[in-house]
């Protein structure tokens, strides 16, 4: 797994995290999100894609959508 932080919604920085985290682990089956910027834009989804990734995103506005997950 990677992380980053930033003071922006660029989808730059989640790409590297992303990015680092395939490189180190190979790429999950399944990448749930919620629906900001930067998980919606085509640099994310695309990378995504060509990886074999599917993608989730959470309800708009269900912030409790994925609660269980986080919590394990």
């Amino acid at each position: 797994m990677a992380w980053r932080i930033s003071i922006t919604l660029e989808a730059d920085f989640c790409l590297d995290a992303l990015n680092e985290a395939v490189h180190k682990f190979g790429p999950p089956e399944i990448m749930n999100t919620d629906q900001g910027s930067q998980f919606t834009s085509f640099a994310w989804t695309d990378s995504l894609r060509r990886s074999g990734v599917q993608i989730s995103m959470d309800g708009k506005g269900r912030f409790i959508d994925n609660i269980f997950s986080e919590r394990l």
